[in-house]
């Protein structure tokens, strides 16, 4: 009785050693047979142009898709609805290192008549490009499409700025309104213009 315990023991592992190579056989044919993930090609960072291009102005929001036609990256604006007032806007060069950048400067007031001041700069990293004189501030400042924005100050007005992969994005308000920002950029969405429009 006890040698057939044996043989039956002897069998039992070697049918489980038998089931362990299969499953390990069929282990690797899955891993040989599946594609890997194609790493994603990352961006290639924006780099300034070489040559200058024309500013555009606008005076009205009817001229604001050929101010945004004109800009490589989407440009930050209100949403229609926002209640905000349209003042002017410009889109123009700038020297950066290595060539020249892009800012639009888009004017809106609040309903109230307060001043507001949007710039879209490209490239991203032009940093170069945001106006001095402002200091940086311990607090975060409101959420700029998907990330924390910079808080700065200076005597007379609150900066946030924020860079996304497409291009730098800075909010100017008096301080008087530094209170309603985070309201105040909720109505902000970036916005690009088909060209074949």
């Amino acid at each position: 009785m006890t040698g057939g315990k044996k043989v039956l023991r002897f069998l039992l592992r070697l049918l489980g050693a038998l089931v362990s190579v299969v499953l390990l056989a069929l282990v690797a044919v899955s891993l040989i047979l599946a594609k890997p993930q194609e790493e994603r090609a990352e961006a290639p960072a924006a780099t300034p142009s070489l040559s200058a291009s024309p500013a555009v102005q606008a005076e009205s929001e009817r001229d604001l898709p050929r101010l945004i036609g004109s800009f490589p990256a989407p440009v930050m604006s209100f949403m229609s609805g926002s209640g905000m007032v349209f003042v002017s806007g410009t889109s123009a060069d700038a020297a950066v290192d290595g060539g020249f950048g892009r800012i639009v400067t888009l004017f809106w007031q609040t309903p109230e008549g307060e001043p507001m001041t949007l710039r879209s700069i490209w490239p991203a990293s032009a940093l170069s490009l945001l106006e001095d004189g402002f200091h940086f501030m311990a607090e975060t400042g409101p959420v700029l499409f998907g990330s924390a924005s910079v808080r700065m100050e200076n005597d007379d007005a609150v900066r946030f700025h924020v860079a996304t992969d497409k291009g730098l994005y800075a909010v100017l308000l008096p301080r008087s309104l530094s209170g309603q920002a985070v309201d105040l950029c909720r109505s902000l969405q970036l916005f690009t213009v088909d060209p074949q429009d």
